[in-house]
């Protein structure tokens, strides 16, 4: 029995994990350096100022298609990095991303079972920092692709469930379900921030099924779950989608618009198809080919194995329990039942909606977090003796540890002196800013640079991921060939200095004409240096093809 002093110490012990486990993570963040993804540069930075500055709807295209993507999650970021040093706004989003340290620790000390208090607690930690150091998540340190902070979400409806799990099972039905709703609320709201968190959603709805509860309470627990995801969606994304319902018809546009069949956009699902598996073999036993070859589900390389050994051991833990259970044997788990049960099938219900909607492996980051606790579920599972099967929960855990290879999106160095601000661009002197019109060209990331021009420059992107000048069957090119030809004053163009010769043509076949002898360099502290050229009326769709 473990004595008073061993539970105070316990609960001291993770109380200062709780407080000071997001401040470390902060800390890490500062030595990988300063984020400088894609991403961030195509649109995390744009979207934020666009939404705080009114320019929605002045603007057309300038992010590509992610203009259409809800800014919400971006304006904290934007916010901290335009109004503190960037090494302060660093520090500070990682706290923030390092909550999921203190969840995944509450978590865990839920699921743990047969331990005394100090040693649960301990084992909880090193879970709950496991799961903050895989080799996606720690590639998302700091970062603003947001999987990462979508996660809280995930997790925290995680941590409500397992720490109400005895009184969900056998309490009271309207204090359970409420747990439930508020739990699931959390989920929606991180689905409603970012649309393919529905993944987890999902996968949580579903664990409620595989509960040891009576049929119908399972059914009861996951109406309840869901209905808070509703209101959580509501809550999260339903201002943005009802915009893009009143302006587009569509609420994901441009996502899902073979169904909505928006006039604004091809007809089109608009899913990114470049990381599926080319077939079924490949999609069935994925975990091992992206595993070791890591560009078939993401841009960039990194080396992690906590997927592959939930994919191999939860299938051959679930079977060894079944056989179990039919044989009347008696094994005892490592983590308790109900919350096993839940959390492995919620796992794998999760994953595989991944393979079926996405393969890309950063939205798979919340379920790498949850791997390390998975990982000692499923082994717990097996027909071993106890000390046998904690032997091999660490032996596997400190495998997957030490060959992480965290991904790289792309950093540069903090910058020093004076202008320490996260972005910063060198935009020559405009004639004319009230009414000059700079049209965007090329499918490189250069959004970044705009809160940097006078704020009465207007964007207008001519070529993009979403719409060239030579598109069919797009609505957004008559808005798009409109708002040039209403133009009266200047034109300029930007774009990257590879991209130049592309923009001259891009702009040909809209009656414009590019003078390449007449660009401006644009420094930038991100990415490379951007070029902003005159532009003149005049040139026609003949001279192109000439």
């Amino acid at each position: 029995m473990p004595t008073l002093d061993d539970d105070r110490r316990a609960r001291l012990t993770g109380r200062a994990f709780l407080l000071l486990a997001p401040v470390a993570y902060g800390l890490l963040t500062l030595a990988f350096g300063m984020d400088a993804n894609w991403d961030l540069r195509n649109y995390h930075w744009y979207n934020a100022y666009a939404l705080l500055t009114g320019r929605i709807g002045r603007d057309l295209l300038p992010a590509q298609m992610p203009t259409f993507y809800s800014p919400f999650l971006d304006v904290p970021f934007y916010w901290l990095a335009t109004h503190l040093p960037a090494r302060a706004a660093g520090f500070l989003w990682g706290t923030l991303q390092g909550i999921n340290l203190s969840l995944l620790y509450l978590l865990a000390l839920s699921c743990l079972r047969n331990n005394p208090a100090m040693q649960r607690s301990l084992i909880a930690m090193t879970l709950a920092v496991m799961g903050g150091l895989g080799g996606g998540t720690l590639g998302l340190i700091g970062t603003t692709f947001q999987d990462n902070v979508v996660s809280l979400g995930v997790l925290g409806a995680l941590a409500v469930i397992a720490g109400s799990l005895p009184g969900i099972l056998d309490g009271r039905p309207l204090p359970s379900f409420a747990r439930v709703a508020a739990a699931g609320m959390l989920a929606g709201v991180a689905m409603g921030l970012k649309n393919p968190t529905v993944i987890y959603a999902v996968g949580l709805c579903l664990g409620f099924l595989a509960l040891p509860a009576r049929p119908w309470r399972r059914l009861w627990l996951a109406f309840f779950f869901g209905i808070g995801v509703l209101g959580g969606l509501a809550l999260g994304g339903g201002v943005w989608m009802a915009h893009l319902w009143h302006d587009y018809g569509n609420p994901v546009f441009p996502h899902m618009n073979h169904i909505f069949k928006s006039p604004f956009a091809a007809i089109s699902d608009y899913v990114n198809v470049s990381f599926f598996p080319p077939g079924l073999w490949q999609r069935l036993f994925f975990p091992f080919v992206f595993t070791f070859f890591p560009l078939t589900v993401g841009e960039v390389a990194f080396f992690d194995l906590r997927v592959l050994a939930l994919f191999v051991l939860v299938p051959v833990g679930a079977a060894a329990a079944l056989v179990g259970w039919s044989l009347h044997l008696r094994n005892e788990w490592l983590t308790e039942r109900p919350a096993t049960r839940f959390l492995l099938t919620a796992l794998t219900v999760t994953y595989a909606l991944w393979v079926a909607m996405f393969c890309i492996y950063r939205y798979l980051v919340p379920l790498e977090m949850l791997a390390p606790l998975g990982l000692v579920m499923a082994v717990g599972l097996l027909p071993l003796a106890r000390l046998l099967r904690v032997g091999l929960a660490v032996a596997l855990l400190a495998l997957v540890q030490l060959t992480v290879q965290p991904a790289d999106w792309g950093r540069v160095a903090w910058p020093k002196g004076t202008n320490d601000k996260w972005v910063t661009a060198e935009v020559p002197p405009i004639e004319d800013p009230d009414d000059t019109m700079v049209l965007m060209a090329g499918y490189w990331a250069i959004s970044h640079v705009i809160p940097s021009f006078p704020p009465r420059v207007t964007f207008v992107r001519i070529q993009s991921n979403f719409l060239q000048p030579d598109s069919v069957g797009n609505g957004h090119l008559a808005i798009l060939k409109d708002k040039v030809a209403a133009h009266r004053g200047p034109f300029l163009m930007l774009s990257t200095i590879p991209d130049t010769a592309g923009a001259a043509k891009a702009a040909a076949l809209l009656g414009l004409r590019l003078d390449p002898q007449r660009c401006r360099t644009i420094p930038n502290n991100l990415g490379e240096t951007l070029n902003l050229c005159a532009v003149d009326r005049g040139a026609g769709k003949s001279e192109t093809m000439e």
